[in-house]
């Protein structure tokens, strides 16, 4: 009754359909397992914002838990030291981020993302850094680096536009030693106008788990469907057989 599965456009159908089986498996574990780091993330973010704030020295002591906690500060900005973070989106919105040092003692500070400007205003955003001396409060983030692929910043001399928050890249342009990690500016004494405060990390658990869902229901609707599909064509061999012999 099955004998027609044993030929060879059968048997590579039967390989195609195991492959396309064992992807949704991996897709829909592969989306879990997003969605379960999502869920982690979300609850480091909100416990460690109400952690208590962070000083100078606990930067330069950069520990795992570090991100997302808030750090208070009290320095002068390095104004001459600014540089912008290309391609940065708010509410779909293009434009840059604004960063600029904060010397926090003669030979340290801390590279501190004022905000998000409209990429109109990112031409001119440099020149209207601000100045003198300030204490803010802001979110600790760790430096950015490149991944496989993405934008690759000149790696000599110095440069005024980054691809991302490379705190590594902007210490070696600046005579202050800089702490590894970067603050988003939360508030500040005096307040810095101009740019609009880095949205916080989002806490939503996205839809990783909808695609997860997805996957295996592929999976089913594959495990279920295949042999149907195999019956359906032993049953109408079995049936065209017996019209051959009745004739």
């Amino acid at each position: 009754m099955y004998r027609f599965a044993r030929q060879p456009k059968w048997i590579a159908a039967h390989i195609l359909a195991l492959l396309l089986l064992s992807a949704f498996v991996s897709a829909g574990v592969w989306q879990f397992g997003r969605h379960r780091d999502r869920g982690q993330r979300n609850e480091a973010v909100l416990s460690r914002a109400d952690a208590p704030a962070l000083n100078k020295q606990d930067l330069f002591r950069q520990t795992e838990d570090i991100e997302f906690r808030v750090a208070e500060l009290q320095g002068t900005w390095s104004t001459s030291d600014a540089v912008l973070i290309r391609n940065r989106s708010h509410q779909e919105a293009a434009g840059c981020h604004l960063a600029v040092p904060l010397a926090t003692s003669e030979l340290e500070g801390v590279l501190v993302v004022i905000g998000w400007l409209h990429e109109v205003e990112c031409h001119t955003a440099i020149d209207a850094a601000p100045t003198g001396s300030v204490s803010l409060a802001g979110r600790v983030r760790l430096s950015q680096t490149r991944g496989s692929i993405g934008a690759r910043d000149r790696s000599t001399g110095v440069i005024p536009t980054l691809a991302r928050t490379d705190v590594a890249r902007v210490d070696e342009q600046v005579n202050l030693a800089l702490a590894p990690v970067y603050i988003e500016l939360i508030e500040s004494m005096p307040e810095v106008e101009g740019a609009l405060p880095v949205d916080r990390p989002p806490t939503d658990l996205g839809p990783h788990l909808g695609y997860s869902v997805q996957w295996f229901l592929f999976f089913v609707v594959g495990a279920v469907g295949y042999p149907l599909v195999l019956r359906h064509h032993a049953r109408r061999g079995e049936a065209e057989t017996l019209d051959h012999i009745s004739d």
